[in-house]
């Protein structure tokens, strides 16, 4: 599942260049114009964060507060996106 990189980093408390950085490095899968990488059309998918959010986690790069948060929001909107496809 695709998301905004602006709608989901400020949820997960990650600025949007952490995220286009992991994309960019191969971390995450996703996507960005490469003249505008902040642009609206910048995206990133769900399942692949919620991995990389995981790996940070577990290599004690982020704190456990953080993690959750992160999980959270994550899966709040995956089950908004496919409430969104299915209706």
């Amino acid at each position: 599942m695709e998301v905004a990189i602006y709608l989901i980093a400020p949820k997960i408390g990650m600025p949007a260049k952490e995220l286009i950085k992991a994309i960019d490095n191969g971390d995450i899968m996703g996507g960005f114009p490469v003249d505008d990488p902040l642009s609206k059309m910048a995206w990133v998918d769900l399942l692949s964060l919620r991995n990389y959010v995981e790996w940070l986690y577990e290599h004690k790069r982020v704190t456990e507060q953080k993690y959750l948060k992160a999980i959270r929001h994550i899966e709040m909107t995956k089950d908004k996106l496919s409430m969104q496809q299915e209706g």
